[in-house]
């Protein structure tokens, strides 16, 4: 049963909530990450595939999508499904699945229920190995 607050209980927590986060907020924003650079160069790098050197692609598309993780994946599979031929996903990543592209590390799982988490099961009659699957799955 949810507990019922009062006015003025909510904006003493209300207040309290914005004190905490103020002090973790910073005023330089994202100016405050610095570029990998010198013997951290290589952080940029992606190590699961060669760079491929080619000219760059110009192509006109219905719908671009940014990004080839979950939700990418998702709306470039709905567009198609609502009959949109020139779909593009582009990432920044050498393949797509996002976090998923780049968490590849020993015994990864996934720590959500994958008939919950795992995209578009019935369309694709696909069945989950376990609740708790792989990172590979």
């Amino acid at each position: 049963m949810a507990v019922q607050l009062t006015e003025q209980e909510r904006e003493e927590l209300r207040q309290r909530y914005n004190a905490e986060r103020d002090k973790r907020i910073r005023s330089d924003g994202n100016e405050q990450y610095q570029e990998p650079s010198g013997r951290f160069s290589n952080l940029l790098d992606d190590p699961y595939v060669n760079p491929v050197n080619r000219e760059a692609i110009h192509e006109d598309v219905t719908v671009l999508v940014v990004g080839a993780g979950f939700a990418g994946l998702v709306t470039g599979a709905r567009l198609k499904q609502a009959g949109i031929a020139d779909v593009r996903l582009i990432d920044k990543a050498g393949d797509v699945g996002g976090v998923w592209y780049w968490n590849r590390y020993p015994g990864a799982m996934c720590d959500t229920a994958a008939m919950i988490y795992l995209p578009l099961l019935e369309e694709t009659g696909t069945v989950p190995s376990a609740k708790y699957v792989p990172a590979p799955e």
